[in-house]
């Protein structure tokens, strides 16, 4: 049985990633504090830019160098909304295929294609505050009027109806059901409501005692979970009206909370700065946010993380299942980011309700496998010289998952130092198309060597950089040349 331990490693953008590794003594940057710790053998993540390398070095057998990068920071584009001081709010992915939005003040349903072609529909009724906004099960788009004290649905074509609800509690959250019906937040009502697609409403208390249930989705566990708010409660309740409440710490007002890949729901503490997670079994853990400040809607990401809005420093954040925080900034200063979703584009959509903009950030990829390099890295080559680059991909335990059927195919040539890039030259065509050569014996389990030609090149530390048969992450392994 093999045994890896991994160590975490901070960059100097607070990002962390992750690495197994073998007694390892940090040399840039200063501030890196690894621990010393076995394991089998080098792993090299894939990077996305050759500069942002942090390198260390291990002890197997000779000294080896290992680089992995920081998260690549996110790509934002912005769509202006056309009517002025419409507040976009809430957001959600409709059925067919576009997002759908909320104008808060514009008192409209927006839809934006992923090309980022707006399109508004004005809701009948004057002033009526649409909040929130979700894919029903018939095929529409359902969303609740705070103000007005309804609940409204929206086709595909823009045809809007809307159904009163019984009690006046100012409805905010709004998800699909397991049971074929939608369920919503009562905020002052202390209510939890379902509508059936035909518009017939029915009620449940959202607290025995005094709660105010704001956003509300569907728990892996077919239960409907929602934030208690000023109630500092998390609840939960089934199609059939059955109802249990979660305490959190006092003064942490839960409001928005999303379902996680992780089969846990993730929810936003508003007044204590903190990502909260429950178990379905009511297990709770707290992650504060650091430089938080009000805290706004949150949802699953495409990357199995949880994106969330961090309303008042203008950014978007995203928090990994272990509870890694990584935030980023909106190009629009101040632009009061609200609403937040994963678009059918595989991009992360939010809105801005002072921007009065619709925002797409772009995200990088993961990659599927770590590198486990062959050779020694840290052994120059004379400039005009072969390396072979000799390694496998692995999982992230260190098993080789190296095969024939997966193609590792070299792009170009990067020099760390400054960051050019050049293309690839394989020694006497013996990688023809720059396709690594898979050897079944090589490393006892198998693997793939590029003879590379150093022809050319001036002193220093360069990636060979590399894509894999059905990922779309950009790879690197480590050469010197002197």
């Amino acid at each position: 049985m093999r045994e890896t331990i991994t160590s975490t490693f901070e960059c100097e953008e607070n990002h962390v990633f992750r690495i197994p590794s073998r007694l390892m003594f940090p040399v840039s940057p200063n501030h890196l504090t690894p621990n010393s710790i076995p394991a089998p053998r080098l792993f090299l993540l894939g990077r996305r830019d050759p500069l942002r390398a942090i390198r260390c070095f291990c002890v197997l057998g000779v000294l080896v160098a290992i680089s992995a990068a920081c998260s690549a920071q996110v790509t934002f584009v912005e769509y202006p909304v056309s009517s002025p001081g419409s507040g976009p709010a809430e957001i959600t992915v409709g059925p067919d295929g576009n997002l759908w939005f909320t104008q808060g003040t514009g008192n409209a349903i927006g839809r934006i294609t992923p090309a980022g072609v707006i399109t508004e529909f004005v809701i009948p009724t004057v002033g009526c505050g649409p909040v929130g906004i979700t894919k029903g099960p018939d095929g529409n788009l359902w969303f609740t009027e705070y103000f007005a004290q309804k609940i409204g649905r929206i086709t595909p074509a823009g045809v809007i109806t809307e159904f009163p609800v019984p009690t006046a509690g100012f409805p905010v959250g709004i998800t699909a059901g397991p049971d074929g019906n939608l369920w919503f937040t009562e905020r002052f009502g202390n209510k939890i409501g379902r509508i059936t697609p035909a518009g017939v409403i029915t009620e449940f208390s959202a607290s025995a005692g005094y709660s105010e249930p704001f956003g509300i989705t569907l728990g892996s566990d077919g239960n409907l979970w929602f934030g208690g708010g000023t109630g500092d409660k998390i609840g939960k309740i089934t199609t059939a009206g059955v109802l249990t409440e979660f305490p959190v710490a006092s003064g942490s007002t839960p409001y928005w909370i999303t379902a996680g890949a992780d089969g846990n729901l993730w929810f936003i503490e508003a007044d204590a700065t903190r990502i909260g997670r429950i178990t379905p079994a009511g297990v709770i853990t707290e992650f504060p946010v650091p430089g938080g400040n009000g805290l706004a809607r949150i949802a699953a990401g495409p990357d199995g993380n949880i994106w969330f809005i961090d309303r008042f420093v203008n950014k978007i954040g995203r928090i990994t299942p272990t509870g890694v925080i990584t935030e980023y900034l909106i190009p629009t200063a101040g632009s009061d980011p609200l609403g937040i979703t994963t678009g059918p584009d595989g991009n992360i959509w939010f809105t801005e309700g002072d921007g009065n903009k619709i925002g797409k950030a772009s995200i990088p990829s993961e990659p599927q496998y770590s590198v486990c390099l062959l050779y020694d890295p840290t052994k120059a080559a004379k400039s005009g010289s072969t390396i072979p680059i000799k390694l496998q991909l692995c999982d992230s335990s260190g098993s080789n998952l190296s095969s024939s059927t997966i193609v590792a195919h070299a792009t170009s040539i990067t020099k760390v130092s400054n960051s050019v890039s050049g293309p690839v030259q394989d020694s006497g065509n013996s990688n023809p198309d720059n396709d690594f050569r898979f050897d079944s014996e090589l490393g006892g389990t198998g693997g793939y060597i590029f003879n590379l030609s150093t022809r050319g090149l001036a002193t220093g530390t360069y990636t060979l950089n590399f894509t894999v048969t059905g990922d779309s992450f950009t790879y690197s392994a480590l050469f010197q040349v002197r």
